[in-house]
């Protein structure tokens, strides 16, 4: 089995962590890893190819986060016989080298996006983690701490295209002085 590098990483801990993807050639079902480097401690690549982790399922559209130095994956589940379609998106934090599922997005959520194909996109800070579908101007929200979905406000912005996406988060800086 042969795998390739991909753009998704994420810096948590000290560590570096990378999704690769399978080129073929062994299960069907696993076609993503995890890979960590520890940036710290300048280990050798033996030790590199010893933090070789195993998603926890046939995953689509595998995103990874730091969310309060917690490496959080936010992926599409394909279904059993056909790993492109997504069958629901769940939410998982890696705990040493094991994922616990923190949640998987209810049926009623995951509806209500429309049709969905293996593209959609998500991100966070903090504990608020967002996704979105490339092909529904709807945001969803879910937040860590209270583990609770919910539909952003409406966007008064309408996509002029079909692969728009929300892709951060506004703020308005401003100096607050206390006595």
């Amino acid at each position: 089995m042969g795998w390739r590098g991909g753009d998704e990483s994420v810096i948590c801990n000290g560590v570096l962590y990378f999704l690769v993807y399978s080129t073929g050639g062994g299960h069907p079902e696993i076609r993503h890893a995890l890979v960590a480097y520890n940036i710290s401690d300048h280990s050798s690549q033996a030790s590199l190819r010893r933090s070789f982790i195993p998603v926890p399922c046939s995953l689509t559209c595998g995103r990874l986060m730091n969310l309060k130095e917690k490496l959080v994956m936010v992926g599409g589940i394909g279904k059993h016989d056909r790993p492109d379609i997504i069958k629901g998106i769940g939410i998982w934090v890696l705990h040493d080298t094991k994922w616990e599922e923190i949640v998987r997005m209810p049926n009623k959520y995951f509806q209500g996006f429309g049709e969905f194909d293996d593209v959609f996109a998500s991100g966070g800070i903090d504990d608020l983690i967002y996704i979105q579908s490339y092909g529904s101007p709807a945001l969803l929200t879910f937040d860590m701490s209270i583990k609770q979905w919910k539909w952003s406000q409406k966007c008064p912005v309408t996509k002029r295209f079909p692969l728009q996406l929300f892709t951060g988060f506004c703020f308005e800086p401003r100096l607050e002085i206390a006595p």
